[in-house]
């Protein structure tokens, strides 16, 4: 049965209502894509964090009474809770309370497809649950089909922290397999003069079906965020130079995206890492389009690959003009100072100049 949530967006000091707006109202995609529907949305300003609740008393009594009106049966927060507030907040409502955080962890669960991307879904619903046991014995023992309790690992190890970190090291040695078989596949791609390219972007971009119209493989789109997960690596062919370059379809990034999730999906970014050109894909009609692609600039450069050669492909101009779409090709490249080039993955529209830069580049 859908469940119905209450999405609380939050707007602190400095933080600007418009770009609350636009992490609430990504917060209500991502509820819809773990299978809710959102019946009641709200911007709470905040001046002070309260330890316990996160939220003031005042604020408290309105969110409940609403989820009585609304009959809801979950709450979710557009914030990082610590496990105290998330307990306190769940027992002063009666309801599940969740964070950003694990919404995401949820849909990641449901998204993982390949033995990798679930280890990896894994290791990060380990690392987010062991600081959350305590007290939340019964409720981690839910393992239904609801929001918040989803995902491997949470039948009986919530009771015993050192089965949990067993667990977490012995996916860990997986993931290590599974991190020597790529190096091994890198390896004899380079023994092979194989070029390398991958495609990176906010989630919901558009990289999988660019990946498809680019290569003919590959799983259609879906307008869904984070629909891709594990990595996927196809190949495209350039018949007078004679080249082959192989690309990878990586995870979307997002705002907020806990560093320990970045960590836990280090083996899908390393094929960022290891690749010797970023295809860097952005939907310029997202709401706030230019802080989204610098929010993906900034992950980049924090895992080390700010410099890489870089092609920026504006995705979706067959939703636009041909003046909008001149438009926004001049000002990206202004604003990232890398090549633009303006792409429909959906109508095939300049692929083919696309495929050349990306030959040229290597």
């Amino acid at each position: 049965m859908t469940q119905k949530a209450l999405l609380i967006g939050i707007n602190t000091a400095g933080t600007g209502r418009e770009k609350s707006m636009d992490s609430l109202n990504e917060l209500a995609m991502l509820s819809e894509t773990a299978g809710a529907e959102n019946a009641y949305k709200i911007i709470k300003n905040i001046k002070k964090i309260d330890p316990a609740y996160y939220l003031s008393k005042g604020m408290l009594d309105e969110i409940k009474n609403a989820a009585v009106s609304e009959n809801a049966d979950i709450v979710i927060i557009d914030a990082s809770l610590s496990p105290a507030q998330e307990r306190n907040l769940s027992e002063y409502f009666d309801l599940n309370v969740i964070d950003r955080t694990r919404l995401i962890l949820d849909i990641f669960a449901v998204h993982a497809r390949t033995a990798e991307s679930r280890h990896q879904v894994e290791l990060a619903m380990m690392n987010y649950l062991m600081p959350r046991l305590k007290g939340f014995g019964t409720m981690l023992s839910r393992t239904g089909a609801g929001i918040g309790t989803r995902g491997p690992g949470e039948t009986k190890l919530e009771t015993d922290r050192r089965k949990i970190r067993q667990k977490i090291t012995h996916i860990k040695e997986k993931l290590k397999l599974s991190e020597k078989t790529r190096l091994l596949h890198r390896i004899g791609r380079g023994k092979r003069g194989l070029l390398t390219a991958a495609i990176a972007g906010y989630t919901n971009s558009g990289k999988t079906t660019l990946m498809k119209a680019l290569t003919g493989k590959g799983d259609p789109g879906e307008d869904k965020l984070f629909a891709t997960l594990g990595t996927k690596t196809a190949s495209i062919y350039d018949q007078v130079r004679r080249k082959k370059v192989i690309i990878s379809d990586t995870v979307g990034f997002i705002q907020n995206l806990p560093l320990f999730l970045v960590e836990s999906f280090k083996a899908t970014l390393e094929e960022t890492v290891n690749s010797a050109l970023l295809i860097h894909v952005i939907d310029p009609l997202q709401a706030d389009a230019e802080n989204k692609s610098e929010e993906v600039m900034k992950i980049l450069g924090e895992i080390g690959e700010g410099g890489k050669n870089i092609i920026t492909v504006l995705n979706k101009i067959d939703l636009i003009s041909e003046d909008q779409a001149f438009f926004l090709k001049a000002k990206y490249e202004r604003l990232t100072g890398k090549p633009v080039i303006a792409v429909s993955a959906k109508t095939g529209k300049n692929l083919n100049l696309l495929k050349e830069k990306i030959f040229e580049s290597l």
